[in-house]
């Protein structure tokens, strides 16, 4: 199966392949997030320390690419507003599996069930038209917010342990997976339940 790479559309935001490249404004805007340090913190990542044109220069290969091992997209609002990302990396073909992540770099957006709808939105890609069987990620065990729009998307928590980082020193991580048939069994019971 050749994967379709397209534009995938939500209830309320969609999907854009990054592959099709930003504009000069929205790569502004992405490495704005690269030096919040709220945001990179629930990232698990550092501030970005490079200049604007080397985050530019390298966009495009961290995004996507040439070894097929990641993927990501532009989350966009209706009215075409870049307001996310959403990846999945650590790609293995052979076992049709992927790690995601995902984040809201506008942060007076964080709550208001937009990760949550791209999440969904996301998955339902990834098992359907890009043909992957199991996902998983990994947060923070105090960054519970996420854990329930993640849970909401049908993840379980599988589960929980002590790492280290250099960004958080020592944490508890926790480890979420779902199936094609979990991901499935969830979106079917919002009907049912609405058929009763």
């Amino acid at each position: 199966m050749t994967p379709e790479y397209r534009l995938v559309e939500g209830e309320r935001v969609r999907l854009r392949p990054a592959i099709w490249g930003f504009t000069e404004e929205e790569l502004r805007r992405r490495y704005r997030w690269s030096l919040d340090d709220v945001l990179q913190y629930w990232s698990g990542s550092i501030p970005s320390g490079r200049s604007f044109a080397a985050f530019r220069d390298t966009i495009t290969e961290r995004d996507w690419p040439s070894d097929g091992k990641r993927v990501s997209y532009g989350i966009y609002m209706r009215d075409d507003e870049l307001i996310g990302m959403v990846s999945c990396y650590n790609i293995d073909r052979r076992r049709r599996s992927g790690e995601l992540g995902i984040y809201l770099g506008e942060r007076e957006l964080w709550g208001k069930g937009f990760g949550t709808d791209a999440m969904s939105t996301f998955l339902s890609h990834l098992f359907h038209d890009l043909d992957f069987d199991w996902l998983y990620l990994h947060t923070y065990e105090s960054n519970t917010r996420a854990q329930r729009s993640y849970l909401h998307a049908g993840f379980q928590m599988e589960e929980k342990r002590r790492r280290y980082s250099p960004r958080a020193g020592y944490h508890q991580e926790v480890r979420m997976t779902i199936t094609r048939d979990g991901f499935e069994e969830m979106q079917y019971l919002p009907e049912v339940a609405a058929a009763n």
